[in-house]
């Protein structure tokens, strides 16, 4: 039983399959020391901005090594605190505050028992040609003493100049050395490849430790901190496996093959040095192999899906041994073939299920030194993501912090996988989101269109998704062809079918809604983030008459433009001409398929947002969008982020954006007769 929000008193029954008990302990929340709670069972009312878009209350939940401490971010506004107290309960101590506006806490971890890491984001002054942002790494000891910046100066460039560029990348955190860490060093204005450093917890002084190699730009160590793998792509755009099975052995080239393959992707360490693992393709979907290090050779199976690709492979961090593999269908899943680890899951899931009234998915986020304590997140598409301690000496439960706790289940509304047919055949798998409480017929309908194009979409919390359905709209998401995870095929399908195929594949999911009875045909919007905002105005240009307006964040507008800015993303290679055009004799087609080029057909009220310091997509192609927009007189509004990302990072912005975009669609997906009456 709940009592409120945050703290809960659960009893289950002796039913409860082990190895868990039936008697579970309360421990008091955070979120109940420093933040309001509010009681379950209200009626379920439209979930505002805020509710969903703000800093969470908490972020980043850690356990110390001996397992005594937690240590946490809570934000205030945009104002991100460091917290700590014992885990078994009692007063929170306040540890530093990052106030500066230009820097975002984002996650912590514990160098040893005494001392905390914090990583951050800050703009990167120096960045010539283009704006972009850098990692930094800051310290503070579990007292609160020692608060400072691990970073160096590099006084050549002076004070504005920083010697690493990603700082904070932990390659391991050494635990037989606590006073130090290592982590992937990035030189900035200087003629060196990325290399392995030990960094001082206490001074942040470097020291090299792995070695430095042309072309490798991703080194890789074992359980016992060993560099044994490097990555990198030569100037042949071809993928390079280097390797070694001892530390003393030189790094020898075991795999190479064109990146555009469905040949050997390194994915992790064997319990045998001697072997790695690898993904590769098979029968059109990626699957687990070993991988012979002496012999370069593939070796056997070591697990594949039948419907989807394999993402990762769970190993057992003390003597390495596969536990499971993971992989996405319509929700993150765990297959075990260890029987402890799959025993502990299930009781795990069941015992989250009697407590919250839904079956969830179940994280790791931390674990002690021992691996006995450990801290735990539930989540799902009707759940924010709450933290729990299990304790596996005493098969313990407690409940911890809930990062939205004002967002309960029954505000919220379920998501279910549909299935239609493309124009041309094509099975596209999405998902569809039903306001809950309404009649699921002729309802004003968001297309909600994720980016990539080479990714995907699932069941799973989405705070998008919540601010569209709890206001009466429903929400469907496309796994256009493109989409990634769902077998080489289907993403090749993708390739070099911006605009046209893939846009098809948005269109027929929309009317496939419509002729399902559940979307009104006179209230349908668009809207995506990224190649999601380009498909939304591509929308609007292609099929005027289907929606009545479309928004997009950070949208590519002009592909031509995309491709030519060199000094942006990198000169245009085989791999973009690959996945997009771009070759000589494709400028009409790329023309065509660039909504910046046709402006003057766009019959509807557009949104772009855009953030000024995106390192991802220009600025200016919202820039220029806006103004071909007002230039063919059509109705458009612009939202500018200065010092913003390909997202957010200030809380405020964020919810300017999203207060913007649901009142966009309010007004301009209001049934006829209410605008009609409203303009008067």
């Amino acid at each position: 039983m709940r009592t409120r929000r945050g703290v809960r008193c659960v009893r289950f029954g002796a039913d409860l399959e082990a190895p868990l008990r039936p008697n579970f302990r309360l421990l008091f929340a955070l979120a109940c020391l420093l933040a309001p709670t509010n009681a379950l069972g209200q009626e379920a009312t439209p979930l505002t901005v805020r509710e969903l878009f703000s800093n969470p209350s908490f972020k980043s939940p850690e356990i110390s090594p001996d397992g005594r401490t937690l240590a946490v971010i809570h934000f205030r506004g945009d104002v991100g605190l460091i917290l700590s107290r014992p885990v078994a309960g009692g007063q929170a101590t306040p540890l530093a505050a990052i106030d500066d506006p230009e820097i975002r806490p984002t996650w912590l971890g514990w160098a040893n028992d005494e001392r905390i890491l914090i990583g951050a984001e800050t703009r990167m002054r120096e960045a010539i040609g283009v704006r972009a942002r850098r990692t930094r790494l800051f310290a503070v000891n579990r007292d609160g003493s020692d608060f400072r910046w691990l970073g160096k100066r590099w006084p050549r460039f002076g004070d504005e100049q920083m010697s690493v560029v990603f700082e904070d990348d932990i390659a391991h955190w050494t635990p037989e050395e606590p006073e130090t860490v290592l982590i992937r060093f990035s030189p900035l204005y200087r003629d060196e490849w990325p290399r392995v450093m030990r960094m001082n917890v206490a001074s942040g002084g470097l020291r090299p430790y792995g070695p430095s190699k042309a072309n490798v730009t991703e080194w890789h160590l074992d359980e016992k901190a060993q560099v044994r793998v490097g990555i990198g792509i030569d100037a042949g755009l071809d993928y390079v496996v280097w390797a070694r099975v001892t530390r003393d052995q030189k790094f020898e080239e075991v795999v190479r093959h064109p990146v555009i393959s469905t040949q050997e992707v390194f994915l992790g360490f064997h319990a045998d040095p001697a072997k790695i693992y690898v993904v590769r393709d098979l029968d059109d979907r990626s699957a687990i192999y070993e991988f012979d290090l002496r012999d370069k050779k593939l070796g056997k199976l070591v697990f594949s899906h039948p419907e989807v690709d394999v993402l990762n492979i769970h190993l057992d961090r003390v003597d390495g041994r596969v536990l499971g593999f993971s992989y996405v269908s319509d929700s993150p899943q765990i297959q075990y073939v260890d029987a402890a680890a799959a025993a502990e899951h299930r009781g795990l899931l069941k015992a989250l299920a009697a407590d919250l009234g839904q079956s969830v998915e179940l994280y790791t986020r931390s674990r002690s030194r021992d691996d006995k304590r450990v801290i735990l997140y539930a989540t799902s598409d009707t759940q924010p993501p709450v933290y729990y301690v299990f304790d596996r000496n005493t098969k313990e439960l407690f409940p911890l912090i809930e990062e939205r706790p004002g967002v309960g289940p029954s505000r919220l509304s379920p998501t279910k996988r549909v299935t239609y047919q493309a124009r041309d055949g094509l099975s596209i798998p999405a998902y569809l989101t039903l306001p809950r409480g309404r009649d699921p017929k002729q309802l004003p309908l968001i297309a909600l269109v994720h980016g990539g194009p080479h990714a995907r979409d699932w069941i799973h919390w989405d705070p998008e998704v919540q601010l569209f359905a709890s206001r009466g709209y429903a929400v469907l998401q496309m796994n256009f062809r493109g989409s990634s995870g769902l077998g080489t095929k289907f993403l090749e399908a993708g390739y070099r079918e911006w605009g046209q195929k893939i846009q098809d594949d948005i269109t027929d999911g929309v009317k496939w809604a419509i002729s399902e009875g559940i979307a009104d045909p006179d209230r349908v919007g668009i809207y995506g983030t990224s190649f999601g905002g380009y498909s939304a105005l591509a929308g609007a240009v292609k099929t005027p008459d289907l929606y009545r307006a479309a928004a997009g964040y950070a949208p590519v507008t002009d592909i031509e433009l995309t491709l030519s800015e060199e000094s942006w993303y990198g000169a245009r290679d085989e791999l973009t001409e690959t996945f997009v055009g771009g070759e000589r004799g494709d400028k009409e087609r790329l023309r065509a398929s660039s909504p910046l080029r046709h402006a003057e057909r766009v019959q509807i009220p557009i949104l772009l947002g855009h953030g000024t310091d995106d390192p991802t997509v220009h600025v200016r192609q919202s820039q220029r969008m806006a103004k071909a927009l007002r230039d063919a007189g059509k109705d458009v509004s612009y939202l500018e982020f200065p010092d913003e990302i390909h997202g957010f990072v200030l809380e405020s912005n964020r919810i300017r954006w999203y207060e913007a975009l649901i009142a966009f669609f309010e007004k301009n997906l209001a049934p006829r007769e209410a605008a009609i009456t409203a303009a008067k």
